[in-house]
């Protein structure tokens, strides 16, 4: 008899351990730290449209945010090493060697391997990488783990006859406020089923023309002057709407790439720049409509 309510008590148990739900995964709990990643020393210095092509596996690794389960950003809060916390927290996550996956649409699984990171000159961590597998052309987003995420839609530069319209739509629009549509680079993004064309024109996109040196035949002078420009918004009827306010000589902003997550989340991360400082904007989608989700990071002079 005890051997039977012996049995009967292990097979109850079995059942038991059976029928109770796993715990879920320690990535799945977690936030992960997103970086970004680049050819050109800093996320400033580059971006999707540089004319630059790179074969060395070297890059330059900038933490960007923590990111959540649920698609939720949140600043380092450690970016200037004043505190003992911060001073905690580079000894026990900068100063230790770290892989990273790219989640970006371009160079998607590509792995970066950094030693450590330190504080830069502009209070700011970075640290230099090398990447395995797939290429990266110019810039990217990567992340600790890639649990959260999908391969979904790059940014994509559109080509002279779709663009031309666009440029002329949006110099309707800015008015007064926009000089040219000389250098104006279009591309066409697409966050969580909306079609959004992202109009930008950086100084690293064409300061490495001959027609910006003055010492080349080409040389033009108009293009010393132009305005740093980033605009956001959808083209119906041949007129350009914006979906966020326009960025116009308010610092160069580039494309690092577009990320997108499992549970339906997508964002455009991007980097802005001028001469004493640099962070990164986060885009999304919230009720709807695009939303700057995130702007921090990066370092300041």
């Amino acid at each position: 008899m005890i051997r039977i309510w012996s049995c009967l008590l292990c097979a109850f148990s079995a059942v038991s351990l059976a029928q109770t739900p796993k715990p879920a995964s320690s990535a799945q709990n977690k936030d992960v730290m997103i970086v970004s990643v680049a050819h050109d020393g800093s996320a400033a210095a580059s971006g999707i449209g540089s004319d630059r092509s790179h074969t060395v596996r070297k890059v330059w690794v900038d933490p960007l945010a923590w990111l959540t389960p649920s698609g939720e950003w949140k600043k380092i809060l450690c970016d200037d090493n004043q505190t003992e916390e911060c001073k905690k927290f580079e000894r026990e996550y900068w100063k230790k060697p770290h892989t990273y996956t790219v989640v970006s649409a371009d160079g998607r699984g590509a792995l970066v391997k950094v030693k450590k990171m330190s504080l830069g000159d502009c209070f700011g961590y970075e640290g230099e990488g090398t990447f395995f597998g797939n290429s990266i052309s110019f810039a990217a987003v990567a992340a600790e783990s890639d649990e959260f995420f999908r391969t979904g839609q790059s940014a994509r530069r559109l080509g002279e006859q779709d663009a031309t319209p666009i440029r002329k739509a949006l110099a309707q629009v800015a008015g007064n406020r926009l000089d040219s549509i000389k250098e104006l680079r279009v591309y066409s993004v697409q966050l969580e089923g909306q079609n959004l064309i992202v109009v930008k024109r950086a100084l690293q996109d064409y300061a490495n023309r001959t027609q910006f040196d003055p010492h080349q035949p080409n040389y033009d002078p108009d293009l010393s002057d132009l305005k740093s420009v980033f605009a956001i918004g959808t083209m119906k009827d041949g007129h350009f709407y914006p979906q966020h306010e326009m960025n116009i000589d308010n610092g160069n902003e580039l494309i690092l790439g577009t990320i997108h997550m499992k549970n339906g989340h997508d964002f455009l991360v991007t980097s802005v720049n001028d001469s004493e400082s640099q962070d990164f904007r986060i885009y999304g989608i919230r009720n709807g409509k695009l939303t700057l989700v995130f702007s921090g990071g990066g370092s300041s002079c």
